[in-house]
């Protein structure tokens, strides 16, 4: 959406009274670390906006709006804020396309803003599922070595769909040393005391690996007395 300049337009409309309906009460900065403040209307309502769009459009106190001025404003800052919002979180971490999406919703911007918002990212490369998968898999066996089935599980449950966890973990999963991977899951589970054979088996299970791996690997730790 193309900003616009509400003075601008203004000239260009009939700027009889029938026309206008709302006017700014106040706009409340919210500090210069937030860069954006709140504008009251007229009708009771009000909504954040970037400090940018309050120049470009030199809202002030007593500034006269119509309804349609008003409403493309507000999609105008909403888009602008839940854009930031969304560079923020990618800058902590990678996100999936889908938990990007439910962050923005659980903020409350509007579908319409967070739709355009992760389109335009995936199109300029700042969200990347296939991204997000290789950083959350790599420290996933790092952190807590588990198997396919939960590394699957995990993927799936974050958005990416279960031909893209397939199509990533079955070739990825093949060059590693699985063997590897099993036994510092399960140096990190005996590391508690007096753990049994059968809570070993059966933790190993929930992490995900394959039951003959597992049966193979319990063996040679837990050897059979007689």
């Amino acid at each position: 959406m193309k900003e616009r300049n509400l003075d601008k337009e203004a000239q260009g409309e009939n700027s009889s009274s029938q026309n206008v309906k709302l006017s700014i009460l106040k706009v409340i900065g919210r500090g210069a670390r937030s860069g954006k403040a709140e504008v009251l209307l007229s009708d009771g309502s009000s909504f954040f906006i970037p400090q940018k769009l309050i120049l470009q459009n030199d809202l002030k106190s007593g500034m006269l709006l119509t309804d349609l001025q008003a409403e493309e404003l507000k999609i105008q800052a909403e888009y602008i804020l839940a854009k930031k919002k969304a560079l923020e979180l990618l800058g902590s971490r990678e996100h999936s396309v889908y938990q990007l999406k439910q962050k923005l919703l659980q903020r409350k911007f509007a579908l319409e803003n967070i739709t355009r918002v992760l389109l335009e990212f995936q199109e300029e490369g700042f969200l990347s599922n296939s991204r997000f998968i290789e950083a959350w898999v790599s420290s996933r066996l790092r952190r807590h070595p588990e198997g396919f089935r939960s590394l699957y599980a995990g993927l799936v449950k974050s958005g990416i769909s279960s031909e893209e966890a397939r199509n990533y973990l079955i070739p990825y999963l093949e060059e590693l040393d699985m063997g590897d991977v099993l036994t510092r899951a399960a140096e990190k589970i005996m590391k508690k005391s007096n753990i049994s054979r059968e809570k070993v088996i059966r933790t190993l299970i929930n992490r995900g690996f394959e039951y003959s791996s597992i049966i193979k690997f319990v063996e040679q730790k837990y050897p059979d007395p007689t």
